[in-house]
């Protein structure tokens, strides 16, 4: 196994003025301004690659069988030209000059149902405002998927394949989706949005900028008949899909599914706590 090392701590750092224009003025990008800030990246440092042939060894073929088949996207939502002060994750990601996603798994075939159902619950909407209380930001439900275009195509043979707007996997018969979604969230942790805003390195972004990380931080108001839930938009990543970060979420994935076939033989008897059958914060009933 290799390493995809795409870190530029240790590069001479570019002599460049705090602030400095890197789009034209104008320009519909979210990071159109040059900060020092050192973006966390998917996977860590270092993202650990397979050999070329992993998914065509004997090992790997014979123990392989086919079960759910799941995609991996990454979306965005921002300015909506029937309301022109609603600019949602785009709005945030200019707010901090970084570049922000939902990346994620669905079982959902048709992904434009899941896209129905993030524009419905306003997913990542909620936040605190300036004066402390709960807002619920205007543009998160306008949901896109985004193309993930890595510069590397799958393995040969690998269970992950691309396309159009999603990475396509199909998962071993003895991984539920479930934990497979688990398992990706975990690669990824380390460039997850609110965990960053809450860390040293965010705060010291955030006061480079002049704004108060705690209200960027994202959470989901959820109801459910009568009363409300709210959840942390847990799936908010730095995350670029049409660069070197595309080719960590492919090779994390294929790494995901591999390590499976090869070190498990049967279903893993582990279980989830629900927030949708109780757990977390409620609010009171709506008037």
């Amino acid at each position: 196994m290799t390493n995809i090392n795409h870190d530029t701590a240790a590069a001479a750092p570019e002599k460049r003025a705090i602030g400095a224009r890197l789009l034209a003025q104008g320009s519909a990008g979210a990071v159109t301004e040059w900060y020092p800030t050192h973006w966390p990246r998917i996977g860590g440092q270092a993202v650990t690659t397979l050999p070329e042939d992993a998914f065509v060894r004997p090992t790997f073929v014979t123990a392989y069988r086919p079960g759910r088949l799941v995609h991996i996207y990454a979306a965005g939502c921002g300015e909506d030209h029937r309301m022109t002060a609603a600019t949602g994750l785009l709005g945030l990601a200019r707010r901090l000059r970084m570049a922000v996603h939902k990346v994620s798994v669905t079982a959902q075939v048709n992904l434009r149902d899941r896209l129905r159902e993030l524009n419905a619950d306003h997913y990542g909407a909620l936040s605190t405002s300036p004066d402390g209380y709960l807002a619920s930001d205007l543009g998160y439900d306008n949901w896109m998927l985004q193309h993930i275009l890595p510069t590397a195509a799958p393995l040969e043979g690998s269970p992950v394949t691309l396309t159009e707007r999603a990475l396509a996997v199909r998962l071993p018969e003895n991984l539920s989706v479930r934990e497979f979604d688990k398992r990706l969230h975990h690669r990824m942790r380390n460039a997850a949005l609110n965990p960053w805003l809450n860390s040293a390195a965010g705060h010291a972004h955030c006061a480079l900028l002049g704004i108060n990380p705690a209200e960027c931080v994202r959470a989901t108001a959820y109801g459910f008949g009568e009363l409300m839930r709210i959840s942390d938009a847990q799936e908010f990543y730095f995350f670029r899909p049409k660069s070197r970060d595309a080719d960590r979420l492919l090779r994390i994935a294929e790494t995901i599914i591999h390590a499976h076939v090869n070190t498990r033989t049967g279903p893993t008897a582990t279980s989830w706590k629900s927030k949708g059958q109780g757990y977390g914060q409620g609010l009171k009933a709506r008037n």
